[in-house]
Formats: structure tokens, sequence, C-alpha cells
């Protein structure tokens, strides 16, 4: 391969790398008033979270001890955790000390 052709290939890879990057500060006006990004904005931290539980259960033997008890107790305190303070970092990490505390000491 000739030297130009090497300039060539890094030159197009470095203009499209730029435009590439560029394109959503160019757009941030046409995306910021889309109804539909607002509403995967609105449902997307619901649906990843979810995602995240059906994750964590999937994996679980309910049918050997512990049954997956950790796991279901953590779960429902993160809930009512949640229900209660209304702030999922305080909850997540409060269901997480409950699951360690669980799973390494009382089963």
């Amino acid at each position: 391969m000739s030297e130009i052709n090497i300039l060539w290939i890094v030159l197009t890879v470095s203009v499209i790398t730029v435009i590439l990057r560029a394109i959503p500060f160019i757009l941030v006006d046409l995306l910021s008033n889309n109804e539909y990004l607002k509403h995967i904005g609105k449902k997307m931290p619901v649906g990843v979270m979810f995602l995240l539980v059906v994750y964590t259960f999937i994996h679980i033997d309910f049918t050997a001890i512990p049954y997956g008890i950790p796991q279901i107790i953590s779960t429902l305190l993160v809930i009512l955790f949640y229900w209660y303070s209304r702030n999922a970092l305080t909850s997540i990490g409060f269901g997480l000390a409950v699951h360690l505390l669980l799973a390494n000491w009382v089963f």
C-alpha cells in the first residue's frame, strides 16, 4: 500500500469521526423537542431496572438451599424502602447491604 493510500484512509477516518462526534451537538435542537425521545427518557429507567431484577433472579436456583431467600428479602426491602424514602440510590444501597449480610452470615 502506498503512502498516498494510507494518507487518504487516515483522512477519511478522521473526517468521519469528527462528523459523527459533531452530529449530536448539531441536532440537539431537533432532538430536544422530540416527544418520542422524551417518552423514552421517562420510561427507560423503569425498563432498565426491570431488566436488572429479571437478570438477578434468572440465575437463582429456587429448588436448592437457600431457595433464593436472601434475594427475595432484599428485593422486598428495596421496594419498601424506596416506597418510604423515594430515593433510588439509598434504597439500592440498603438492599445491597441487606443482601450481603443475609448471603454471607445468615444463609
